[in-house]
């Protein structure tokens, strides 16, 4: 039996679509860093408190290197992520009490978490 282009398009379709709702599917949860650029004064307060920037060392006062390891940096005059896989907040969603260090340290409010499905 020939598949047809179209019935190949369709399958592909589908099974991309399986992949994106797959973890929505099992109840996962994907936490974002949510940096409103516009309050962020990039004075690296969240770099520096960030208990896992602060294991690496090396963070400069926030505006240090951005190397391996890193959850965020200032770049461009404001926070950004490097690898938020490391992070606290995003490592134990279901904490009792997850982490806030960056949000806690920044004076502006410009740091928050969404969750999404």
């Amino acid at each position: 039996m020939d598949a047809t282009p179209v019935a190949l398009l369709l399958s592909a379709f589908f099974l991309l679509l399986l992949l994106k709702l797959l973890p929505v599917l099992r109840g996962e949860r994907r936490i974002k860093m949510v940096v409103l650029e516009e309050l962020c004064n990039g004075c690296g307060n969240c770099v520096v408190a960030c208990p896992v920037n602060a294991l690496r060392g090396g963070v400069g006062g926030g505006k240090g290197e951005s190397g391996e390891g890193m959850v965020m940096r200032i770049g461009e005059g404001v926070a950004v992520e490097v690898d938020m896989n490391r992070c606290e907040r995003v490592r134990n969603p279901d904490a009792e009490k997850p982490c806030r260090a960056c949000i806690d340290a920044c004076p502006m409010d410009a740091i928050n978490f969404t969750c999404q499905p």
